[in-house]
């Protein structure tokens, strides 16, 4: 955020101050160098106007192409005033991007290509062939976007033929019922996108497409799609199943866990129980049982 403000500052204080430029001439060593920084200041300024001019919803790629292209040859134009020099004999471009402690045209110029251009991700929606040198750049839309516009544009004619244009952001069940199908064509080829591996819509795309579901589900309250319920109602059968075999398993153990802790502690108790005496095991014995021990042993007689 303090980037964006920043950018804005410095773009409103070129823009307001290019005549300043012009003061005391006779005592600036750089006044051969002005007039390419005015251009460059101008460029600057048509691009950062019509960014803010898109920026609710945020739509700068596919806006404000035509304003970058320009800025990025001047820019580019700028940066190469190698025939050009001050009073000092510097170049042009030595001045104007590093000949200071600061160059105000140097980061300004970084943060419009870093900040706004790169961060929209105008490449994912645009082809732009560079040719700077001979003022040759040319632009088209790559065919994703393409794609993503023409089913657009079927949904919202869709659209246009079942309501009033003034009442467009009213609930309106005929929409929703007769142009179901174009919106889930719509849909479809978003979502296949916008899940791929390695690919990627600018942020002008998925503004719209957001917008477009927040029209669809939140205005006019549209169902949504039956094959996403069927999926939500399937995942969720699978996910109560498999919270029951969860459970299960887990009593089942926990089962076995304390059968185990109870048979552990029964063994433990009877291995400290004592072994009794030899004397006493002698006393625990019968009557019968001595005399038959005695009977059984050689020479053994029983006096009268």
């Amino acid at each position: 955020m303090r980037n964006c403000l920043t950018v804005l500052l410095i773009a409103f204080s070129i823009l307001t101050n290019a005549s300043l430029a012009e003061e005391d001439s006779s005592w600036d060593i750089d006044w051969p160098c002005q007039l390419y920084v005015q251009q460059l200041a101008k460029a600057q300024s048509q691009f950062v106007n019509c960014s803010i001019m898109y920026s609710a919803p945020p739509k700068v790629c596919t806006n404000c192409f035509t304003e970058y292209i320009k800025f990025k040859q001047v820019d580019y134009t700028t940066r190469h005033l190698d025939d050009v020099h001050s009073v000092d004999n510097k170049t042009c471009s030595s001045v104007i991007y590093g000949n200071y402690l600061l160059s105000y045209a140097d980061d300004l110029s970084r943060s419009l290509m870093d900040i706004i251009w790169e961060k929209s991700r105008c490449e994912s929606c645009l082809i732009i062939t560079w040719d700077l040198e001979q003022k040759n750049t040319t632009v088209s839309y790559d065919d994703k976007t393409v794609k993503f516009e023409e089913a657009l544009f079927k949904w919202r004619d869709c659209v246009s033929n079942y309501s009033d244009l003034s009442d467009s952001f009213t609930e309106n069940g005929t929409i929703c019922q007769n142009c179901g199908k174009t919106f889930d064509e719509l849909f479809d080829y978003y979502w296949k996108i916008y899940t791929a591996r390695g690919v990627d819509f600018c942020i002008d795309v998925e503004t719209t497409m957001n917008d477009t579901m927040a029209i669809w589900h939140d205005v006019w309250r549209c169902p949504d799609d039956p094959r996403t319920l069927d999926k939500h109602h399937d995942m969720t059968i699978v996910l109560f199943a498999v919270t029951i075999l969860v459970v299960i398993i887990g009593l089942f153990y926990a089962g076995s866990y304390i059968q185990t802790e109870n048979e552990r502690r029964n063994l433990i108790q009877y291995s400290r129980i004592e072994t009794p005496r030899t004397g006493q095991r002698y006393r625990l014995l019968s009557s019968s049982t001595l005399d038959s021990h005695t009977a059984s042993v050689p020479g053994s007689s029983t006096r009268g």
